[in-house]
């Protein structure tokens, strides 16, 4: 546990946000632009499993869940979308769960604009009992049964939670696609401490921006950059996708992202007319990864489709499914 909490101090000082980061950020749209949705022509359901430092104390494990429906409507489209993510790390649990809706609407040929807002709870638990304090240590001995004069006013606290997104993104029938979206997390800016303290949620603002680079030989490239913010921290990464299309309903994707001064994340995926599965990895390049070693992370994607514009010219998608 000792060696837990010094990965989590580096982490804090060298972390360029406070949020979750997911290696596969579009298996988690939610979480990285609502307004994603609008460029979703299926029905999708997406589980999302990220081991962070597995090998010290079973470090951060968190589990998401993303359920999108899209419904077609004359001049647009309406968005649903859940949200649900655990994550946990020693004594501390963190549940978010959050209801999308969003709308897409074509501005000009070929030219799409979708907004979206969302709204959720969440709730945040603490097992004050697993802790330990530096005045439970007696003439150098441990004894959790000593009592220490730290306070811990709730070991429960909840509180809700809202974000909103806006996407452009240009999608005609040739050998390019383009979208830029802004997000923005925790705009209500709830007390998160379990003392007497105030601690308010930090805002996060994210920026995306990228191309779809499609070829006739069956290969496609994708180029993205997001950078986001939070409580004065700011990350950099940017990703790179390679498709080898074998027809129209089985292709490979190979990639990653280079986080700015903390890692690189390898992915490989693979999808089959309803199904996808990606995996990856995260090499750390932080100073942390320097002062501990045998730091890992594991991130693993499933996802369940059905088309639900099959009587609609819509082109594909140009996000990928990891």
């Amino acid at each position: 546990m000792a060696i837990l909490f010094i990965a989590i101090v580096f982490s804090s000082l060298s972390a360029k946000a406070q949020d979750v980061r997911f290696s596969q950020p579009f298996s988690v749209p939610l979480k990285f632009n609502p307004a994603i949705m609008g460029a979703n022509n299926d029905l999708r359901a997406i589980v999302n499993y990220r081991n962070q430092w597995a090998n010290i104390d079973d470090g951060y494990q968190t589990y998401s869940f993303t359920f999108l429906y899209p419904i077609f409507v004359d001049g647009g489209k309406l968005d649903i979308g859940l949200g649900a993510v655990n994550d946990k790390c020693g004594a501390f649990n963190n549940m978010d769960i959050a209801l999308a809706v969003g709308y897409k609407l074509q501005i000009a040929e070929s030219h799409y604009l979708s907004a979206s807002i969302s709204g959720g709870y969440v709730q945040k638990g603490l097992d004050a009992a697993s802790l330990t304090f530096d005045d439970q240590y007696i003439t150098g001995s441990f004894d959790d049964g000593n009592p220490t004069s730290e306070t811990i006013l709730n070991e429960q606290i909840s509180y809700p939670d809202f974000a909103a997104g806006i996407l452009w993104y240009y999608n005609p029938s040739g050998k390019m696609n383009a979208y830029f979206g802004v997000s923005a997390f925790h705009l209500y800016q709830a007390n998160k401490s379990f003392t007497d303290q105030e601690v308010e949620e930090a805002i996060r603002y994210s920026y995306q921006i990228g191309v779809k680079m499609i070829s006739e030989g069956g290969i496609d490239v994708s180029p993205n950059i997001n950078i986001s913010s939070q409580g004065g921290a700011e990350e950099i990464a940017s990703g790179l996708y390679i498709n080898y299309n074998f027809n129209e309903m089985m292709k490979v994707t190979v990639g990653g992202w280079y986080r700015k001064n903390n890692a690189v994340a390898f992915i490989v995926g693979f999808e089959h007319k309803n199904f996808t599965i990606g995996y990856s990895y995260d090499l750390g390049t932080s100073d942390m990864y320097k002062a501990i070693s045998g730091l890992m992370t594991h991130e693993v994607s499933l996802a369940f489709k059905l088309d639900q514009a099959k009587k609609t010219k819509v082109n594909p998608s140009p996000f990928s499914s990891f």
